[in-house]
């Protein structure tokens, strides 16, 4: 009787720091999060889906609580989470898809209720989002105009190159022939569309003990289409 191949252990999920983001056209930016931002301040984080807002959001998260300091962190794109905002009260407050509340009544009354409390209560806020121009209440787009925008740009050919060779790496699996450039040239051409189905390459190769090459991605490619 053959015996069942046991899959291999795969490490932890990849944990998003200031120390693995490929910054590119972004240095500035990432510089200002991890060492600039200053207390009581309030920073909106733009940029387009999949150039790494989450990342960065969930990188200053951690490096704060490291510090010691009281961090709350919101997904507001899951509407459950938005309630939470009458309650949330923190030295830092971090929340992604703020743009996702826009033209929401209910739900940007909400964010501006906090802002005015945050306000009072010297809290540092740290926002992100896609943009802040679709909100409709007029006194919430006043508040959202007195945080500083911090604007992220897609990250170029090489910077994408180089974000495949380092999860492939951080991943500890093997990058065949010409594997980055069959990807960049049939999968989606943004960050964090890479890191997912990197992961997921990973993960396949780890447990059929193969490399991330070619065949490996045009067979999760096919299957995603």
């Amino acid at each position: 009787m053959s015996r069942q191949q046991i899959p291999l252990a795969l490490k932890p999920p990849r944990r998003p720091g200031f120390e693995n983001f490929v910054a590119g056209p972004n240095k500035a930016v990432v510089e200002l999060l991890a060492s600039g931002l200053e207390p009581a301040g309030w920073y909106f984080l733009a940029g387009p889906a999949g150039c790494g807002r989450s990342h960065l959001l969930n990188a200053s998260f951690a490096d704060h609580h490291r510090r010691g300091h009281t961090v709350q962190f919101l997904t507001l794109g899951i509407p459950a989470n938005r309630g939470l905002l009458a309650q949330a009260s923190a030295d830092w407050i971090m929340l992604d898809d703020v743009d996702l509340l826009a033209g929401q009544g209910d739900a940007e009354m909400l964010l501006f209720n906090a802002l005015n409390r945050w306000r009072s209560e010297r809290s540092t806020v740290l926002m992100a989002g896609s943009s802040r121009e679709d909100f409709q209440l007029p006194d919430l787009r006043s508040r959202l105009g007195q945080a500083a925008c911090l604007t992220l740009k897609p990250l170029e050919e090489a910077d994408l190159r180089q974000l495949i060779r380092r999860l492939a790496e951080e991943y500890e699996v093997i990058l065949g022939r010409g594997a980055d450039d069959y990807l960049l040239s049939r999968g989606a051409r943004n960050a964090a569309a890479i890191a997912r189905l990197i992961e997921q390459l990973a993960a396949r190769a780890l447990n059929e003990r193969r490399t991330l090459s070619v065949p490996l991605i045009r067979e999760a490619l096919i299957r995603a289409n």
